[in-house]
């Protein structure tokens, strides 16, 4: 008896195992897919310039984009969460491919501290990344700290990648040398400045620096503003063109070679914009979509409003002289558009020194005005994600295709039919993570 009550027992044991072991199978089958979204019902204009999407789903697993397409075309995993989009526009978030990311010295607060509001004042406009194109000496540690962090965990602020302080040198030696600094750094990017004028360097000390920064596998960026600087600086092998052609027309050898060499372009519309335009009180400093910057704005606001400080911008000649330099970087980035240049879009704001280029809000207006020179608005769009992710070669980033980041800018209205619609913003996701807003949304 004993014999057979044990045999017993070992098979209900057995049918305990199992039975447990089905269960187990069973509800792990049917639990929630942790980490999976589903945005649902969306237009998607995912970044690369294909025609949008009508009523889209898109998955995000783990902060990446998983799948996107037609409900049918997609499979969105059992428990995922689910979000209805119905109406909305999904975009990918944009990226300032000319920016800085400078603290003010008279302010009283921590430079991270000040960086980090910074960052967080791009996203609350929807730029999800931004490439910092000179530091100071003040923020230049900060600022690859706070790049560092980006893979450690959610972020609640814009991404941001940067090239550090400029290099300089006034020898083809020193100007290696400052580019060896920077690599050591592990900088994103390296940016120099030609400005056209007798003090600038010459091109064997420039030209030493796009050379030792191939070498060492960086990215050249350079400030220029005429016509010949541009094309001597294409001769020897730069990344980036990071301001416009403002003296004349861009030539066909320059359209030709940008092409050849795949350099992207980023016209900066609004750097110089902001040179001219607080000759007068602008009317946005009364529009409740600047004031969402207010925290990070109000300092500049109250200095630009001054009387005084308006009258000597209206009577400053070079200030004046940018009126019709900006009409030609409108011509020329209609032309270079045409041609099928690369466009990235980017603002210069938020460098140092330089009170009303406004960090978030100035590229809403960037895209407004690339518009207004002539691009559509798709092609607008394209510029100010996958253009501006190919310009920093950011490639993770840019445009809502499977595997990339899910850096997405999500819009009340469609952005095709007017451009300002990108102002429009129901929600900023940055990794696949709804940032809280301060400006709220519907």
């Amino acid at each position: 008896m004993i014999r057979i009550s044990t045999r017993l027992a070992a098979v209900a044991l057995a049918i305990l195992v199992a039975l447990a072991a089905f269960f187990v199978q069973r509800s792990l089958a049917q639990a929630p897919d942790a980490g999976v979204i589903a945005l649902t019902g969306a237009r998607v204009i995912d970044g690369t310039g294909r025609a949008p999407l009508g009523q889209a789903t898109l998955v995000i697993r783990n902060g990446r984009i998983e799948a996107v397409g037609a409900p049918a075309a997609v499979n969105v995993p059992a428990g995922a969460t689910r979000v209805d989009m119905s109406g909305k526009t999904i975009m990918p978030g944009m990226i300032n491919a000319h920016a800085h990311l400078n603290i003010d010295s008279e302010v009283k607060m921590p430079v991270r501290d000040q960086l980090v509001q910074r960052l967080r004042t791009y996203a609350e406009y929807g730029v999800t990344s931004a490439v910092s194109l000179g530091s100071t000496q003040a923020d230049e540690l900060e600022g690859l700290k706070l790049r560092d962090e980006q893979a450690r965990g959610p972020l609640d602020r814009a991404r941001i990648f940067t090239g550090g302080l400029n290099a300089v040198g006034k020898t083809p030696d020193e100007a290696r040398k400052s580019v060896d600094r920077l690599a050591d750094l592990k900088v994103d990017i390296i940016k120099f400045h030609i400005n056209g004028t007798p003090n600038d360097m010459t091109p064997d000390i420039w030209g030493a620096i796009i050379d030792e920064s191939k070498k060492k596998g960086l990215r050249t960026a350079v400030h220029i503003f005429y016509l010949k600087d541009a094309q001597a600086s294409v001769d020897k092998g730069v990344d980036v063109i990071a301001h416009s052609v403002r003296d004349q027309d861009v030539s066909k050898q320059l359209i030709d070679d940008l092409k050849r060499k795949n350099v992207a372009y980023i016209p900066t519309l609004t750097r110089d914009l902001s040179v001219f335009i607080y000759e007068t009180r602008p009317a946005f400093f009364d529009d409740p979509f600047f004031l969402r910057g207010k925290a990070l704005y109000g300092k500049e606001v109250a200095t630009l409003s001054e009387p005084a400080r308006q009258e000597k911008t209206r009577n400053d000649k070079q200030a004046q002289a940018i009126k019709p330099a900006l009409q030609q970087a409108n011509k020329n980035l209609k032309i270079l558009s045409d041609a099928g240049v690369t466009i990235a879009m980017g603002t210069d704001s938020g460098a140092a020194n330089n009170p009303g280029r406004w960090q978030g809000y100035f590229e809403q207006v960037e895209v407004e005005y690339m518009v207004k020179a002539g691009m559509t608005p798709m092609q607008t769009i394209v510029a100010a994600t996958g253009g501006s992710a190919r310009a920093a070669k950011l490639d993770d980033l840019g445009t809502i295709q499977p595997g990339k980041q899910a850096d997405l800018l999500v819009l009340n209205a469609n952005p095709l039919d007017d451009i300002r619609n990108t102002r429009q913003i129901h929600s900023v996701w940055i990794g696949g993570r709804r940032l809280a807003m301060a400006g709220g949304t519907k």
